[in-house]
């Protein structure tokens, strides 16, 4: 199977995700908020560093790493201020996803916020208002967008 060039991917729901991304690939979607959010990457992140990939090659293995502390600093932040904007609604999500939790097995709540912190720019209203106008002015429902991820 090819490998997924995440920089030309248009849609998350068919994705299955990656073990690693490097800074250029970051998008912003789902998959990757929640690879951001695990763990062992987040401290790795909040340190400067970038998680590193495991490249077997013949027999020996080698460490990769990418991007240099500002870029790990910067990603992790970003996630960290969309996740403030949530009215501190953010700790669902990161707990969730601190247990092992994945997009098809999140809460509805953690889905909820999930939806509001990707994309590629941040949203410019709240998060509460974002959820009325997401279940009171007729556009889709979240599990109506998440109805082919599930």
């Amino acid at each position: 199977m090819a490998e997924l060039d995440c920089q030309k991917c248009k849609r998350y729901k068919g994705c299955p995700g990656k073990d690693w991304y490097h800074f250029g690939e970051i998008r912003w979607c789902p998959l990757q908020i929640i690879w951001i959010l695990q763990p062992e990457h987040a401290q790795m992140l909040r340190e400067g560093q970038w998680p590193l990939q495991y490249v077997e090659s013949g027999e020996s293995r080698q460490l990769h790493a990418e991007a240099y502390f500002v870029k790990a600093v910067l990603v992790i932040t970003e996630v960290e201020v969309r996740l403030a904007m949530t009215d501190n609604n953010g700790e669902l999500l990161v707990t969730q996803v601190e247990d092992g939790r994945t997009l098809k097995n999140l809460s509805d709540g953690a889905r909820e916020i999930l939806m509001y912190v990707k994309g590629n720019r941040r949203k410019k209203v709240g998060f509460r208002r974002w959820l009325k106008k997401i279940y009171y002015h007729g556009k889709t429902t979240l599990k109506g967008q998440l109805a082919g991820v599930i």
